[in-house]
């Protein structure tokens, strides 16, 4: 079967101009990942679109002006990424670098203060217009920001206590990672549908680990009566780790806080691939869901895994594909 690459990147109506679409383009390029706030794009243009011949290139495209890249073969297409104009180069070929809709979100100014308040609450007071996926169970505690960003917060919460966020599937999701985003798992073999790969696969014993935990909040009591409370704090893992992991957990007490860094390190201990494999296009891999790996030398080494990122890339000389990047083993 031929496959033809195809493309339509939609520019949204604005209060400016009416809405158009690009089907044709030099190039793309696509990054996402739950660690990233901000999934973002790159778009270069052709330099001979004749719409924009007798046209004022700052009017047509904005910084903030909203934009939807669909990416397929065969005129078969899909929602690849949905954000906005970040940055418009001065100069020809046009590039156009995106952010996706984090780009607005994490411009909501925050003034807000409570002795004590859930994550979910915290984002359902600040976030009032957009649809939210947030862990329930995350206690911020005592919490204060005065003439800040949502950016800037979310910032904070991931630096300091390992609260990730981005978007996913049209919602602002904090602190699930790994929650499903499909219920179908896409199968690659090594052998037969993936281009090129650079995984390394990765016995029990040969994968060294080392989870640095702390609590969220303040809840250590401390000896002496006059000095303050303190967060817990707890290591546990293998001496020459290559891998090490500082994690913030929901817990009240020592023994939760050891509990947990000991299940992290259980679970990241498991045999299996690391690393990323690049393939096809299609099907569309997002960051969170789970794939499965098979290979037709090692059938022994088969495995299902969650994705922690995805680079998209979309040219002429090198077609359509996209680099897969794996993270913990589901099971083996």
């Amino acid at each position: 079967m031929t496959y033809a690459m195809s493309a339509e990147v939609r520019f949204l109506k604005t209060d400016r101009r009416g809405a158009f679409s690009i089907m044709r383009i030099s190039s793309c390029e696509i990054e996402l990942s739950w660690k990233m706030i901000c999934g973002k794009a790159e778009i270069v243009l052709p330099r001979n679109i004749k719409d924009f011949d007798k046209q004022n290139i700052k009017d047509v495209f904005k910084k903030g002006d909203p934009v939807e890249i669909y990416l397929g073969y065969n005129g078969d297409l899909r929602l690849e990424f949905k954000g906005y104009i970040d940055q418009v180069s001065a100069n020809y070929p046009i590039t156009l670098k995106l952010e996706d809709e984090m780009w607005k979100l994490k411009q909501i100014p925050v003034n807000f203060a409570s002795p004590n308040i859930t994550l979910k609450g915290f984002i359902d007071k600040v976030v009032n217009d957009y649809p939210t996926d947030v862990d329930l169970n995350v206690s911020l505690g005592a919490v204060r920001f005065s003439k800040v960003t949502l950016g800037e917060v979310l910032n904070k919460l991931q630096s300091e206590m390992s609260l990730y966020s981005f978007i996913r599937n049209g919602k602002l999701t904090i602190a699930k990672p790994y929650s499903d985003v499909s219920n179908e798992v896409p199968t690659f073999d090594l052998e037969r549908n993936c281009e090129s790969n650079d995984l390394n696969y990765l016995s029990k014993e040969e994968r060294l680990v080392k989870i640095i935990g702390q609590s969220m909040q303040e809840v250590a009591k401390a000896v002496k009566n006059k000095e303050k409370n303190k967060k817990l704090k707890f290591e546990w893992g293998d001496k020459e780790a290559n891998d090490t992991i500082n994690w913030t957990f929901n817990v009240r007490t020592q023994k939760e806080l050891e509990e947990a860094v000991k299940k992290m390190y259980n679970d990241r201990k498991k045999e299996g691939y690391d690393g990323s494999f690049k393939a096809l296009g299609t099907p569309s891999i997002q960051h969170g869901q789970r794939v499965k790996i098979t290979s037709t030398l090692y059938q022994d080494r088969q495995g299902i895994y969650y994705v922690d990122s995805v680079k998209k890339t979309f040219d002429q000389s090198s077609g359509y594909r996209q680099e897969i990047t794996l993270g913990q083993a589901v099971k083996k």
